[in-house]
């Protein structure tokens, strides 16, 4: 039967929800400008208003008891509205079981917000606490504020979660049910607190633990995985000097990997490159004109772009560094092994193949990068660059070739090292040793590390 509300067009509604996803990105903590928001507790109430609305027209369908085909109905007109590109991707999943709860959809934006301040929450406060004393003056109590008060000390979150889902069907409720429908708002800012709250205990505890992690690998006490013990009778002079830096170098990745700052940033790049390829290019703008007089903005932009591309095997890249065993390799081997790889490639056929869509327009951006500006990869950390070169690819052929510049053509002011001599086998604890050990590991000893089909 379709759209069934008695008294609002379901065109109308779909007009309106723009506007109302645009009160959301603001509640969000940005300005138009990009600057921090603010807001005052009249701001706060015109959002809670919208969210009522949109409340009462999904309430209304289910009174007249033809909520389901409306339902389906408007969701496949607003599946198409939330498709076009201009649209907040966050959004893009607002539906009309959404809608039903916007007042909660709308609190959860506001306290969520990366900016929120004192000024701002105060804000919220206020204008839960006015809506609601409004709500019970309507209803003609004499003295609104100690109905107020006396609602919210009896307060019970999991009675008021049951009293809202009976309200939201239409269902009769009990003298205790309309008092805390009265004090709706303030129940549901209470509610969504906690669980804010809750969450950033969560995060709280994680960074505690990661800070542990990565405490340790910084004192550098992860063993070499290995029951059979490692003693100078048993190992070579050499062996041990080998083991001792390859334990540094294991240390060090680790340490870029579970760094915060690395975490954050990946999870930037998640967020962005969920965006249409046009969307995060124009996001990288900025940092390009940066990069005109610096370098420093492009060392950003290839950074989001090599942890772009390797979100997907997060954590697979962790446990396969943190399992990893000394296995003593010369270093004119490693780098061997590695060219050899390079034989009888086919680039086109890996790019269009073995990585995802997303992946795909990444790997094609930062290879047009690094084709005009190869020298880049050394302002990377060398495991960052290892794990994101894709085997037997363009941008694994360009990184080897930076490499192989460093013994055949690199001026003295161009080298990475101090090691004497431009034999490979003159190149020991270096820069240049150690990024070929990265690239050794995930490409040639564990390989399964750097795609995921």
């Amino acid at each position: 039967m379709g759209w069934a509300h008695p008294a609002v067009a379901m065109e109308e509604v779909l007009g309106l929800v723009r506007g109302f996803v645009d009160v959301l990105v603001l509640a969000g903590g940005r300005a138009s400008s990009g600057t921090a928001a603010t807001w005052s507790s009249d701001e706060v109430k015109k959002a809670l208003r919208w969210a009522l609305f949109f409340e009462e027209v999904f309430k209304g369908l289910r009174n007249s008891g033809q909520y389901e085909d409306s339902a389906r109905e408007f969701d496949a007109a607003l599946l198409e509205l939330t498709s076009s590109p201009e649209f907040p991707k966050g959004l893009a999943g607002i539906r009309s079981e959404t809608l039903s709860m916007a007042r909660t959809l709308v609190m959860r934006h506001f306290l969520k917000a990366k900016t929120m301040s004192v000024g701002n929450f105060s804000a919220l406060l206020e204008a839960a606490v006015q809506t609601d004393i409004d709500g019970i003056c309507a209803r003609g109590v004499c003295n609104a504020c100690q109905e107020y008060a006396d609602s919210i000390l009896d307060m019970n979150l999991s009675c008021f979660t049951q009293t809202m889902n009976a309200c939201d069907v239409g269902l009769s409720t009990s003298s205790d049910g309309l008092r805390a429908e009265c004090t709706g708002h303030s129940r549901i800012l209470v509610k969504e607190f906690l669980k804010t709250l809750n969450s950033g205990s969560c995060n709280c505890l994680a960074e505690r633990g990661l800070g542990t992690i990565l405490n340790s690998v910084k004192r550098n006490i992860f063993d070499d995985g290995s029951n059979e013990p490692c003693t100078p009778a048993i190992l070579k002079t050499q062996m041990i000097n080998e083991f001792l830096m390859w334990k540094q170098w294991r240390a060090k990745s680790l340490s870029y990997l579970l760094d915060e700052r690395t975490i954050r940033i990946l999870s930037g790049a998640t967020l962005i490159f969920k965006a249409p390829k046009e969307q995060w290019m124009k996001v990288f703008e900025p940092l390009k004109s940066v990069a005109e007089s610096s370098q420093s903005g492009l060392v950003e932009i290839m950074e989001l772009c090599l942890l772009g591309l390797i979100a997907r095997r997060w954590n697979p890249l962790i446990e396969g560094f943190v399992s990893h065993t000394f296995c003593f390799v010369p270093v004119s081997k490693q780098y061997g092994d590695l060219r050899q790889c390079l034989q009888g490639t086919s680039h086109g056929k890996f790019q269009h193949e073995l990585l995802h869509s997303e992946e795909k327009d990444i790997f094609d951006y930062a290879r047009h990068l690094l084709r005009s500006k190869p020298s880049i990869l050394w302002l990377l950390p060398p495991v960052l660059a290892a794990a994101a070169m894709p085997p037997q690819s363009s941008l694994f052929q360009i990184y080897v070739a930076q490499i192989d510049k460093q013994f055949h053509e690199a001026v003295p002011a161009d080298r990475k090292c101090s090691c004497r001599g431009d034999g490979i086998d003159q190149h020991r604890n270096c820069e240049i040793t150690e990024r070929i050990q990265c690239l050794y590991t995930l490409h040639i000893q564990q390989p399964h590390l750097t795609i995921l089909e």
